[in-house]
């Protein structure tokens, strides 16, 4: 028998060991315990058998931009989900940048679906934005102005995400389960591009909020090889 499979079977014996059968209860509890020891499942590995995690491929390999780690803060947050970057392989020896929310089964997937999803809107707005106000700006300018644009992007679809407060059983959950899988984290570093310093981008910020009001979301239900690195919400 593999630890996942203890783990499901002292998941069992935990519940029997609530029965109204004083004898029953008892000998469960015994079992529970007996193959925690053999297996060396601990309290912290219990709490933590019902927490997922899903990654998702950001938009960078390893130092991502200031608003995309805004929307993705974002999102966990209102699910109750933790976040961390991490590198994984894609193939052989392609290295891909991307987020992993970790939270119970069901708010990991739905944090990961709703970053998908705005995602793909923030960058289609991003590009319709450089064609169309920026196309005779300066390179620099263009990019740092466009930053800007989607930083203001998503600060408006906050209301959109909503935000939920996950029950204490589960926030302790995901708790365990950071202990055990990402102990060790460093913090990650943003990028953030800054325009000429005549350039005002508070233009470029307010056409940011204003097409972020336009985003529309219907919510549905491989080996790292860096560090994963901690992102605040």
């Amino acid at each position: 028998m593999d630890r996942e499979t203890a783990i499901d079977k002292i998941k069992k014996c935990l519940a029997l060991g609530q029965s109204s059968n004083p004898h029953e209860a008892a000998a469960a509890m015994r079992q529970a315990q007996k193959m925690m020891t053999a297996y060396g499942v601990s309290e912290d590995d219990m709490l933590a058998a019902g927490v997922a995690e899903l990654w998702v491929k950001s938009g960078a390999t390893r130092t991502p931009a200031r608003y995309e780690v805004w929307l993705a803060s974002m999102i966990a947050s209102a699910f109750g989900c933790e976040l961390v970057f991490s590198n994984r392989l894609s193939g052989r020896t392609t290295i891909q940048g991307g987020y992993v929310f970790i939270g119970m089964a069901s708010a990991s997937t739905v944090a990961g679906y709703s970053y998908r999803v705005l995602f793909r809107q923030l960058r289609r707005a991003r590009a319709d934005y450089i064609k169309t106000a920026l196309k005779r700006c300066r390179s620099k300018n263009k990019v740092a102005r466009a930053d800007m644009f989607c930083e203001g992007w998503v600060f408006a679809v906050r209301e959109l995400v909503g935000a939920t407060v996950p029950p204490e059983a589960h926030r302790s959950a995901v708790d365990a389960y950071m202990r055990a899988n990402y102990a060790v984290t460093e913090q990650v570093e943003t990028r953030c591009r800054e325009p000429g310093r005549h350039v005002s981008q508070v233009g470029d910020c307010v056409q940011g909020v204003r097409a972020g009001r336009g985003a529309t979301l219907h919510r549905g239900v491989g080996t790292g090889v860096d560090a994963p690195q901690m992102l605040g919400a």
